[in-house]
């Protein structure tokens, strides 16, 4: 008997396999995706320092935030003006992703970014 190689049926197999690997990874990748753009925007909030208030600050990381679908409490954001020179912004938020409902990818992050103030002439 001859072999006759993979049948249709290891073929369907395979694709679902992979189908479903690659979705897995899309949706961890996605937690850590969004996490950069939220530290982006964190930094830019740092650069900006001094030009506007805390509530301007945290309204601006919370808006930014929700339009990535990933939820900011004021409680968790927060804003370091003692030294005179620079300016810390602090976010503490978690994110998750469900996979195929039968796991839940959750992460915990910690955003620290410092700017300084730059003073032109």
């Amino acid at each position: 008997m001859k072999n006759r190689g993979i049948t249709g049926f290891g073929i369907i197999f395979i694709l679902l396999l992979i189908m479903v690997v690659g979705y897995t990874i899309y949706q961890i990748a996605r937690v850590h995706i969004t996490y950069g753009s939220i530290s982006e925007k964190v930094e830019d909030v740092a650069e900006i320092g001094f030009a506007q208030s805390d509530a301007e600050h945290e309204k601006y990381i919370i808006e930014k935030a929700k339009e990535m679908n990933v939820v900011i409490e004021p409680d968790s954001i927060y804003i370091d003006r003692s030294n005179t020179d620079s300016i810390r912004v602090y976010v503490t938020y978690s994110d998750s992703s469900k996979i195929l409902g039968l796991f839940n990818y959750k992460r915990d992050f910690t955003i620290y970014k410092a700017g300084e103030i730059k003073v032109r002439f």
